[in-house]
Formats: C-alpha cells, structure tokens, sequence
C-alpha cells in the first residue's frame, strides 16, 4: 500500500505546474505537460526506422548520459504503447521518409546533477530522417530523451512530424521522500521508484534512512548500529547498495 500511494504522489507532484505559463497545444498529450509545445498540419506521423539510433554531436565520457541513451533507444524501439487518449487529430503518414536518427547535442556534458541544474532542452522533430534534441546538460538531454519516448507509439512504431519541443522545469527540486526509517523498502523497490521519478521528470530522491525507529544503514567504522539497530539482519543498506542506488539514479537523472 505504501508503494501505490508513492505513485500517487508521483503524478501529485507533477500537478503543481502552472499551465498558465505553458503554452502547449492539447492535441498531442506530453508527460508532465511541457511549457511549450507545438505540433504543425497537417498533423502527419512517419514511421521509425528498424534501425533507428540514438547518437550524440560530439564525443563525450558522460557515463550517465551512454547508459541513458541505450536505454532510451530500446525502449523507444520495443515498448510499441498506444496512448490512453487517442490523438484528436487525422493523422497522415504518406510519402514521408522514415526516422533513422535522433542527434543529440549537449553543451556542457560535466555539469553534475546539483540543485538548480540547468534541465532545459529542446526537440524537434521535421520531415526528414532525423530528429534532434538539444540540452545545456546531459540532464536536460535526459528530459527531452524521455519526452521523446512519449512521442512514439504504437506497432509498427510511429512518431509525429513537425513537432517542436521547448521546455525546462517550473521548480529546481522536485522529488519524493521515502522513510526507510520506518518503513523497510528492498533496493529493487528503491530502483523501481527511480524510475518512476525518472518517468515523470522528477530529479531528488530523499531516503530519510535512519531515525529512532531503525538503523538500517550499515557504517563499517561502527557496524554494531545496523547489527542491533536494524528490524532485521537482512533490512540494511550496505555501503555497496548505497553506491549501487546513487550510481542507478544518476543514470536517470535523479539525485539521492
């Protein structure tokens, strides 16, 4: 029950967004709802490339941003969703070339992931074979990978033409926090609400860890506080699932 209500929270927080300054057309649905975005007739859609790829403009060493783009480009090409709102649209997709690349471009690809990191970035996608996606950092770069994946769908995989995207986030910290204190959650469920933050563009995860409750954390310079402290002998964190957790949620552009 704990987890189903986190999840409402999840789509809670993303509601707090002032449309007022969003300046999005509502015939083509974006999650959480970009400050701009706009899709010109006649409304066509082509479809993507069997051997569609995702590449970046320059090299990099951004570990975070390699992992998040292999991921991107699976599921892009292999979850085939049909959105739960039908598009309010006629949509054509004749005599238009299929899309073979999405370029990425990222200016500064060193900046962490810290408080008021710039998240902004835009895409476009025109009628031609490539699309691309443009971002301050490789943080950004993430927000506009996963809008794009919530612009394709369907089987065989389609996305729309003449689509442009420009978009940054309202509030600097925007996040969920989970009491493990009190409440013992396994790292795979800490890994799944990763990416259910990742998903609806949130970036801080706060594990309110240790508390009067518990002690669940494992300090190898004092390991008896997990030993007597924690509901279980196997209800810890080891250091290593802490590295393991703050490695995973970086690859998806949220901060433990």
């Amino acid at each position: 029950m704990s987890l189903i209500f986190l999840q409402l929270l999840l789509l809670l927080s993303c509601l707090t967004l002032n449309n007022s300054i969003a300046e999005s057309t509502t015939i083509i649905n974006v999650w959480p709802k970009p400050r701009n975005l706009t899709w010109s007739p006649p409304y066509q859609t082509t479809l993507l490339s069997s051997t569609f790829t995702i590449t970046t403009t320059t090299n990099h060493h951004n570990k975070h941003l390699s992992i998040a783009i292999r991921r991107y480009q699976n599921l892009i090409k292999s979850e085939h969703h049909h959105p739960l709102v039908p598009q309010a649209v006629n949509i054509s997709n004749k005599y238009l070339p299929p899309l073979q690349t999405l370029k990425v471009t990222v200016v500064d690809t060193a900046a962490e992931l810290v408080h008021a990191v710039d998240e902004s970035y835009t895409l476009s996608i025109l009628p031609s074979s490539c699309a691309t996606l443009t971002a301050k950092t490789v943080w950004g770069a993430m927000r506009g990978l996963e809008t794009f994946s919530q612009l394709a769908w369907g089987h065989p995989t389609q996305v729309p033409v003449g689509v442009h995207v420009c978009d940054s986030p309202l509030y600097a910290h925007r996040g969920v926090m989970v009491d493990t204190a009190r409440n013992y959650y396994p790292v795979k469920d800490l890994m799944r609400t990763v990416k259910a933050l990742s998903m609806n563009k949130l970036n801080v995860l706060h594990l309110h860890l240790t508390d009067a409750e518990s002690f669940p954390l494992v300090l190898p310079s004092e390991p008896a506080l997990a030993e007597k402290g924690a509901y279980a002998p196997h209800m810890v964190y080891s250091p290593k699932d802490v590295k393991k957790l703050v490695e995973f949620g970086l690859a998806h552009g949220v901060r433990i």
